[in-house]
């Protein structure tokens, strides 16, 4: 998968008219840091503290699932598209940050938007982040977000929800509204390179200080 990707349109509306997520390389294993099943992403124990201001995000742990995994804060295309993590080894288990819109971890309001890559499956294990997310990614997962300054502010999945390439993302573009944080990724039936038939993203909404495992 290459995330490069031509989401076309205004914040209300938003169309994918072009290419999310492309063709690259297989990965032949799982990522050493992907979290063992079972795992807790808060190995300490401690729970997610209540964070009152904005903070910019650096990792990124799924519980149970993915540990603490690299943010990259970058920004967005000419076409307004936040642009993906770099088609590198690791950057297929990364997560990159759309840092131009103005809405970070902490904030009021608006979503913080997340991207990940899909790869074109060449075997049994997932090849790249977005096909993990994909296989095993569910509604009330709680993620961890930290700061380079020790913040951590938990969100829980709320709701994943799948469209057409060509449906509106309009949701993940919001700027208003409740706080939340979505991650999208490109899923579905890759047609050819840089073409797959759907999006695939996860809304999450943040987590009161204690709850994260209940």
């Amino acid at each position: 998968m290459t995330l490069a990707g031509r989401l076309h349109g205004s914040l209300r509306s938003v169309l994918v008219h072009g290419v999310v997520l492309g063709v690259a390389l297989a990965a032949s294993g799982a990522a050493p840091w992907v979290a063992p099943a079972h795992a807790s992403a808060r190995e300490d124990g401690s729970a997610c503290a209540h964070v009152d201001h904005e903070f910019r995000p650096t990792t990124l742990a799924v519980d149970g699932l993915v540990e603490p995994t690299r943010v990259l804060a970058l920004g967005q295309d000419r076409h307004g598209v936040p642009k993906p993590p770099p088609l590198t080894e690791r950057g297929k288990w990364q997560f990159a940050w759309d840092k131009a819109v103005g809405v970070s971890p902490g904030g009021s309001s608006g979503v913080v938007r997340l991207t990940a890559h899909t790869y074109p499956r060449a075997g049994s294990r997932p090849p790249a982040l977005g096909n993990l997310l994909l296989d095993r990614l569910r509604v009330g997962a709680v993620l961890e977000v930290s700061g380079a300054s020790g913040e951590r502010l938990c969100y829980r999945v709320t709701r994943r929800q799948q469209v057409r390439a060509s449906g509106s993302l309009s949701g993940y573009y919001d700027t208003t509204g409740p706080s939340r944080l979505a991650i999208l990724v490109c899923s579905g039936v890759r047609r050819g390179p840089g073409d797959w038939s759907h999006r695939t993203i996860w809304y999450a909404e943040p987590a009161r200080p204690g709850s994260e495992g209940a």
